[in-house]
């Protein structure tokens, strides 16, 4: 597949500054550290370790990546981020 715009950011960097609802739809709104807002949805990737979105609520978006286990193969670890008040 091809890499999405906000893989190039690792996750540390990028905020969640909101939520957007489309046709009943709902998207996160997340800011990289050069002041851009995107939106994703379930099923997109953001951050540096093949991170996907798996879900998008009102307080965080959720999502799954893959990294090294230190042993020579991968595994799957949750993480999030959350609406900062």
């Amino acid at each position: 597949r091809n890499r999405e715009f906000l893989e190039q950011f690792s996750l540390d960097t990028l905020k969640m500054v909101g939520t957007l609802k489309l046709s009943g739809q709902i998207f996160g709104l997340v800011q990289t550290k050069d002041g851009l807002v995107h939106r994703v949805a379930p099923g997109n990737h953001l951050g540096q370790n093949d991170g996907k979105v798996t879900d998008v609520t009102s307080s965080k978006i959720t999502l799954i990546e893959i990294v090294p286990d230190g042993l020579g193969g991968y595994i799957e670890r949750p993480a999030a981020l959350a609406l900062n008040e």
